[in-house]
């Protein structure tokens, strides 16, 4: 808003002020694929563009997730599920962050925040579904699809 006497000076020299006819949408709204009872996120610190959203926070400190780590070759922001007042929302957690790629651990996990299928995007970030922590640690196959799928997403420099 300005004030009276720039508007009036703006007048004058025939600059015409323009402003908004209604308020943006707030930055914490849901996405429309995004569950409303979905919980909020704790994130930990990290750089780069990829989310990774495990079950629960001692998964994102194990020697398996230093090894996801090391393999994508940066350092990729960890998160996990919280019931918290200052946890944020996921589609929030995209915008604030740029993230373009969230990498899901768990078909149940994913549930938890959307209804239904798991949309191709959130925002501006691609979704991708990985294997449950748990089925990384105990199945080979498992292993093989999280590097499938590592490779199909961009997500690791093959180079």
């Amino acid at each position: 808003m300005i004030s009276d006497r720039q508007q009036a000076y703006l007048d004058a020299i025939g600059i015409e002020v323009w402003s908004l006819r209604e308020n943006a949408a707030p930055a914490t709204a849901l996405s429309p694929h995004e569950s409303n009872t979905a919980p909020g996120l704790r994130l930990s610190a990290g750089s780069g563009g990829i989310l990774l959203i495990c079950a629960v926070d001692v998964e994102s400190a194990s020697r398996l997730a230093n090894d996801i780590s090391r393999a994508l070759g940066n350092a990729p922001v960890w998160s996990w599920p919280v019931d918290e007042p200052t946890a944020v929302k996921l589609s929030a957690a995209v915008d604030e962050n740029l993230f373009t790629t969230v990498a899901i651990f768990g078909r149940d996990l994913a549930a938890r925040f959307f209804d239904g299928e798991l949309p191709a995007s959130l925002n501006s970030a691609s979704l991708v579904m990985l294997p449950s922590m748990q089925e990384l640690e105990s199945q080979p196959q498992a292993r093989k699809s999280l590097w499938a799928a590592f490779c199909r997403f961009g997500m690791v420099n093959r180079n």
